[in-house]
């Protein structure tokens, strides 16, 4: 049994005899020194929360995150042994295939990372090192040994929390960062409903890659990398605390200008979608002058009016992500950090990339529109450009059609090339 109960939001795992009405005789599963496997606790030491749990005849296979990381690991219910399974990378993205056979005697994984394209992999319960790569995803052209990827962290300017982020580049490029020279970089991040961001193969990054970029993922607070810790209250990104998520990915940016020097502001730029929107709109308040460029997709960046307004279909279920703005405490807390009522003026914001959907049914085509008009308004000497583009046959998730997403980011990136003078 896997649950929550008795305040354990990271999930507990337990055992019962299977019989009715069996609560009161739920125990901790233990290792063969009697410690508990999962105990569900807010523990920061150890970040470790449970996901999933499959049962086999001899084993127990438990999916999860610790320290940021998905994680597999394998239970012997005889020896009453749990071991990790340890790949050669240290940030990758891994989870379980689907098993059908309870004698099973091997399990299948699907691993990938931000340089490994995806591989299934039969993996054997009695000797994990015996791996069988069933099959790997063919990237045409791409040449693995010419990028590398690592994992670093940032120090909040709380001064305890550290943040970690995902770096993904060519070799080459890195070269020239540890020789002095400062390179474009380019930071992703969500931060939002304690979804996790993780560090895994996209194909779509190496056309910024192949021209010299830096790719870094924050995976900052909000989202549910290092458990439901970074997530919920007092000191996660959610209701009151919803800052920090801002926070976070600007002290990340600023450690990529000043601190590490492997950027300028001039070279830096920044992109988020929906809540990630948020993010974007709330950073570049925060910092106008950060950022170079900045791509805000479908961002959800009108929240107080949005959230105020419960004839919007989807409003009141996301009460219980943001706090309704219809109590005070929320309302103000809100209006701290809403992109469209806390833009600058006087300020050289970066140039900007809006997109929206006219069918889009959660971030109304009006947010982007009228946070466009807003920087444009309060800003008109900004020598920067504010575009936006609105597809009138998209919804939220942009288009359906496999070539036509191409085309979108294709867009994109033509904006974001064009403005780092990297085309």
């Amino acid at each position: 049994i896997w649950t929550n109960v008795d305040n354990s939001p990271n999930m507990k795992l337990m055992t019962s005899p299977a019989v009715p009405d069996s609560a009161d005789q739920w125990n901790l599963l233990l290792d063969s020194n009697d410690e508990p496997l999962f105990d569900g606790s807010l523990d920061t030491n150890t970040f470790k929360a449970l996901e999933s749990v499959l049962v086999l005849k001899n084993h127990v296979v438990i999916s999860g995150r610790e320290e940021g990381v998905p994680r597999v690991w394998v239970y012997n219910v005889d020896g009453k042994q749990m071991r990790k399974l340890e790949f050669e990378e240290e940030d990758y993205d891994v989870g379980l295939l689907g098993h059908y056979e309870a004698n099973a005697t091997s399990i299948g994984v699907a691993y990938d990372s931000m340089v490994t394209p995806t591989q299934s992999i039969e993996i054997s319960l009695s000797d994990d090192t015996e791996r069988t790569v069933l099959k790997s995803k063919n990237v045409p052209g791409y040449q693995k040994e010419i990028f590398g990827c690592e994992r670093l962290h940032v120090l909040s300017r709380d001064g305890t929390t550290q943040i970690p982020v995902s770096v993904v580049y060519k070799r080459d490029t890195m070269e020239k960062v540890k020789n002095g020279e400062r390179v474009p970089i380019h930071l992703y991040g969500y931060g939002s409903y304690g979804a996790s961001i993780e560090a895994d193969f996209r194909a779509t990054r190496l056309p910024l890659l192949e021209r010299g970029m830096i790719y870094v993922i924050a995976h900052i607070r909000g989202g549910g990398e290092m458990g439901r810790q970074w997530y919920e209250e007092p000191n996660g990104a959610k209701y009151l605390c919803k800052k920090n998520t801002f926070y976070d990915f600007v002290d990340v940016a600023k450690a990529l200008v000043d601190e590490w020097k492997w950027t300028s502001s001039d070279m830096l730029s920044c992109e988020g979608r929906s809540a990630g929107g948020l993010l974007i709109g709330a950073s570049i308040n925060m910092a106008p002058e950060l950022f170079r460029v900045a791509i805000l997709g479908v961002p959800f960046v009108d929240v107080v009016v949005t959230m105020t307004d419960s004839t919007i279909p989807l409003t009141s279920g996301e009460w219980v992500e943001w706090g309704n703005p219809n109590e005070e405490k929320f309302f103000h807390y809100m209006m701290e950090y809403s992109p469209m009522n806390n833009v600058q003026k006087g300020r050289t914001y970066p140039s900007c990339w809006l997109t929206g959907g006219l069918n889009d049914p959660r971030v109304a085509y009006w947010e982007p529109a009228k946070f466009a008009a807003t920087l444009r308004h309060e800003n008109p000497d900004n020598p920067n450009p504010i575009c936006m583009k609105m597809d009138l046959s998209a919804g939220h998730f942009s288009a359906s059609d496999r070539y036509k997403y191409y085309k979108e980011l294709a867009a994109d990136y033509a904006f974001l090339l064009d403005q780092l003078n990297l085309v």
